[in-house]
């Protein structure tokens, strides 16, 4: 547990080269990842080296696998994976990466930019900078594929024949785990992740703990009870709230600049984070690192956009911010907090649109924009984003 526990930092952190492995994947992902390669070898960091190999739809295509052998021992041999998205076909490279590599906390950073374009007024969202911790093997996702009729459960004698009259014979049901190792993991890192923020200025030492024990009593309360004391007893300097997930959606909304790390399974996670960007700008500034014991990988939430795909207009702030949280796991932590600061200053040219709308990507300028085609490409936000790391 020990060991899980830390995960924020790489195992091989004391390494004097580390490899990161970059894999753009389907649609959007080639766009937006080597958008990112291009600043992050630019940064001409010293023990830092980037590899691209091949996976998704287009490896199928040229090696005859969605995951080619040699592309996943790159991965294996690696410190950490920068990822793209794949399409359907090629759920076994995302597959991989989570279960394979025991890849088991998401970490989901909601931090607004002055400068972008949202549905809410800026001086609501000033300051919001917060994090969610969304547990990534269990939940609902923990039994994918293991879906089924319901009259396979009655005739176990796991319903009673009246429960199936009632939902009927052709009625689908689906798992949901919830285990108290998974918990416990997911609860340290989450309590070691607000420890951190609050030491750096970012967060105020508050842990929120977000789930459904009002329904879901059982699972939902083990989530809950062990984490809370598991906050209680090992880190009594943090504050903790408890929340039931309907009720912390609308308060995303409500009290924008309020919250600080929160801790979710892993379903409501993926929705709430979801929710939380657009209240930031939209999904082209949802960033995400997903750590383990071993390697972890960090990936852009807004998946493939198979929509506009090839068109080059992909905005690449997210998997910029995922670089960012991979190089302060990998030991540069100065260089990330530098590229933070330069995508803060390259957002904050939409504060004078008509001067900066070229280095701006198509989701930060207001629609009025959009429509005159005002607004830069995928390698012009990137290229700014480098020059101002540069001016740092």
């Amino acid at each position: 547990m020990n060991k899980i526990k830390n995960v924020l930092k790489s195992p091989n952190i004391n390494k004097s080269i580390k490899t990161v492995i970059a894999l753009g994947g389907d649609g959007i992902g080639p766009t937006v990842v080597d958008a990112t390669v291009l600043i992050l070898e630019g940064m001409k960091l010293d023990g830092l080296e980037i590899k691209s190999m091949p996976c998704g739809e287009s490896a199928i295509a040229s090696h005859g696998s969605a995951f080619p052998p040699e592309t996943k021992d790159a991965v294996d041999n690696s410190d950490a994976v920068l990822f793209g998205a794949t399409e359907e076909s090629a759920i076994q490279v995302i597959a991989y990466l989570r279960w394979g590599l025991s890849n088991v906390a998401n970490i989901r950073p909601i931090k607004y930019f002055k400068g972008a374009h949202t549905v809410l007024k800026p001086e609501y969202l000033d300051g919001l900078d917060y994090v969610f911790v969304r547990e990534n093997t269990e939940g609902m996702y923990a039994a994918t594929g293991k879906e089924g009729k319901l009259r396979t459960l009655a005739r176990k004698g796991l319903i009673s024949n009246r429960d199936l009259e009632k939902w009927t014979k052709d009625a689908i049901y689906a798992m949901r785990v919830v285990s108290p190792p998974a918990t416990d993991r997911i609860g340290k890192i989450a309590c070691e992740l607000c420890v951190k923020r609050q030491k750096e200025g970012i967060g105020k030492g508050l842990l929120q703990i977000v789930c459904k024990p009002n329904v879901l009593r059982s699972q939902d309360g083990l989530f809950l009870t062990r984490i809370k004391q598991i906050a209680e007893t090992e880190y009594p300097k943090l504050e903790v709230e408890t929340y039931n997930v309907d009720d912390f959606a609308s308060r995303l909304i409500r009290f924008p600049n309020y919250h600080d790390t929160i801790v979710i399974p892993n379903m409501m996670g993926d929705i709430l984070s979801d929710e939380a960007a657009e209240i930031v700008g939209g999904l082209g500034f949802a960033g995400s690192g997903v750590y383990g014991p071993k390697i972890s990988y960090f990936e852009p939430c807004h998946g493939s956009a198979p929509d506009i795909a090839g068109k080059k207009i992909a905005n690449p702030i997210a998997t910029i911010l995922s670089a960012a949280m991979m190089l302060d796991y990998l030991g540069f932590e100065n260089e990330s907090k530098k590229l933070m600061k330069a995508i803060g200053n390259t957002v904050a040219g939409g504060l004078e649109l008509e001067k900066n709308w070229k280095t701006l990507s198509r989701d930060i300028v207001p629609s009025s924009y959009r429509k005159e085609g005002k607004f830069g490409s995928t390698n012009d936000v990137a290229e700014k984003v480098l020059e101002e790391y540069k001016k740092l």
